[in-house]
């Protein structure tokens, strides 16, 4: 029976076939490769500190509180998904959100419809497959009774949140 060649390369293959110009992994500068590739929503100028809370389960939808130095280190909440354009609500926005949240949450489960407008501001159900929608201006987020329930329950840690990022939002404009 004959030998059988091994598969590895031998020593004296390896070192010649690893140092072949042409099979060499080609070098970049990883700085300057994640400046070029980055996305603008990725940017780290565009949020100093951020909370994040995920409103379902496959994690599409989301709400943070952000300060932004490109809004003068403004605490705004943000709601935002895979496929959803980001709102940003201020403090009067999130405590009318706040006020609105039960509410819905009681005309959907007695299937009645639901609507409140403040300004650009809006939060309205859509009579239909148990969805609610608010919009800032043109964008809305449209959220399903699970989710609007979820984030009932858990409004109140947005809101203390966003207090005290208010509450240290005097001492960023300092620096």
């Amino acid at each position: 029976m004959a030998a059988r060649k091994s598969l590895l390369p031998q020593p004296s293959e390896a070192s010649s076939s690893y140092e072949d110009p042409k099979r060499k992994a080609p070098e970049f500068d990883t700085c300057n490769f994640l400046i070029e590739a980055m996305s603008p929503e990725f940017d780290p100028n565009r949020v100093l500190l951020q909370r994040v809370f995920f409103i379902n389960e496959d994690k599409t939808i989301y709400v943070s509180i952000e300060f932004y130095p490109a809004r003068k280190n403004q605490p705004l909440v943000e709601f935002g998904g895979s496929k959803i354009k980001p709102v940003l609500l201020t403090q009067q926005y999130v405590a009318t959100m706040a006020d609105c949240l039960p509410r819905i949450c009681k005309a959907m489960c007695d299937n009645e419809q639901y609507g409140r407008s403040d300004a650009p501001f809006r939060l309205n159900t859509t009579g239909c497959y148990r969805i609610a929608r608010f919009y800032m201006d043109k964008n809305y987020v449209p959220l399903k009774f699970q989710e609007l329930r979820y984030l009932q329950n858990m409004f109140h840690i947005v809101q203390n949140q966003l207090n005290s990022y208010i509450a240290v939002c005097p001492m960023l404009r300092l620096m």
